[in-house]
């Protein structure tokens, strides 16, 4: 809420959590896991990690608006330009955890679940999460014109010592 200094923004990047829950569950349902302590770890830290992508997302997004930008084309500019840093984060992500899933190591079988969650709900959750945020922010954010205004120091003194006067 600070760094945006909105309810909206947050309450828009909160809707790319359930998608990520979605992926993580759909994932132990294909690999015949089941719910634990361990995969529950998982999923709190798939929260954290996909919220990122709609941070990256709205912020940008809202960048562009405050420079003048039309809120429309500040979408599709946010989608191309930062859909490859959503997608490498992601990916060294997934890649980072393969081990964990494919090792026979010991402990891994206890670690196994938490590493699918966070897999199975990055991989569906970015990609769902490219399309709906944006859409989200389209519906949710209504302001017309998010421009800075430009204050002037100087005007501003003028403006005191006129009203003084």
């Amino acid at each position: 809420v600070v760094q945006f200094q909105s309810l909206v923004s947050p309450f828009i990047i909160m809707f790319s959590i359930p998608l990520a829950f979605t992926g993580g569950f759909i994932a132990l349902l294909l690999t015949g896991q089941e719910v634990n302590v361990l995969a529950m770890l998982g999923f709190i830290m798939l929260a954290g990690l996909i919220v990122n992508n709609g941070i990256v997302l709205i912020d940008y997004i809202n960048q562009a608006r405050k420079a003048g930008v039309s809120k429309h084309e500040a979408i599709i500019s946010s989608g191309k330009t930062r859909v490859r840093p959503i997608l490498m984060t992601a990916l060294t992500t997934v890649l980072g955890l393969i081990p964990m899933v494919a090792g026979s190591s010991m402990g891994t079988d206890m670690t196994r679940p938490m590493a699918i969650v966070t897999i199975g709900g990055l991989v569906y959750g970015t990609l769902l999460t490219l399309f709906v945020v944006p859409c989200i922010y389209d519906l949710l954010n209504r302001k017309k014109d998010m421009r800075e205004k430009i204050v002037d120091e100087e005007s501003m003194i003028e403006e005191a010592m006129d009203e003084k006067e």
